[in-house]
């Protein structure tokens, strides 16, 4: 018998009912306490959902649910950027993103081996295994040469370490870290680079 997701109208009380519950914990403290907090609801979230479907579909509307209940604050700091990345709200992620953009430094603002390929705009739930840890993380874009990932429970890995990445279309993928931006996202080269013939097709 096939599995059937739930649907959204079952998500959605899920959703809420959490929110509701943790809010009061959330509210207290710092950015970087409400991430840890968050962490280990995630945790035990895929410890009680029957399948990781139901958590992929549950996570990032429960951490919009959480941003709204908090009154969605311009994002100022690191802990609070990792938590916006994983929002399922695009106003949240675009957030995260431009505080990222903000507090890049100068010396990673430009990875010219990463334009050698047309990249994608993708935003999606992935998995990321490094050093035989295994992470949940967003795919932020993808190109024939590599991805851009935003990490929330594990910082971001220093450059050079070989991890291996879930990319639609590819499955999973040996990859290499070329640069971190503030432990919030990484930069990662596929091992198996394509030909530069390869952009034409």
């Amino acid at each position: 018998m096939s599995y059937h997701p739930p649907s959204l109208e079952k998500i959605e009380p899920l959703v809420e009912e959490l929110a509701e519950f943790w809010i009061s914990a959330l509210e207290q403290g710092n950015w970087e306490q409400r991430l840890q907090v968050l962490n280990k609801i995630h945790d035990q979230l895929r410890a009680d959902l029957a399948t990781k479907a139901e958590f992929d579909m549950v996570s990032p509307r429960f951490v919009s649910a959480i941003i709204e209940r908090l009154g969605a604050p311009p994002v100022e700091a690191e802990a609070q950027a990792k938590i916006y990345a994983y929002s399922l709200n695009e106003v949240h992620r675009d957030a995260a993103k431009a505080w990222s953009l903000r507090s890049r430094a100068p010396e990673v603002a430009d990875h010219s081996d990463r334009r050698r390929f047309p990249r994608k705009v993708v935003n999606m739930l992935s998995e990321i295994w490094i050093q035989g840890f295994t992470a949940p993380c967003r795919l932020i874009d993808i190109s024939l040469g590599g991805a851009r990932v935003a990490l929330q429970q594990i910082e971001a890995p220093e450059p050079g370490t070989e991890v291996r990445v879930v990319v639609p279309g590819k499955g999973i993928c040996e990859a290499i870290v070329v640069f971190v931006n503030n432990s919030l996202e990484a930069g990662l080269r596929f091992s198996h680079q394509p030909e530069p013939a390869m952009m034409s097709a």
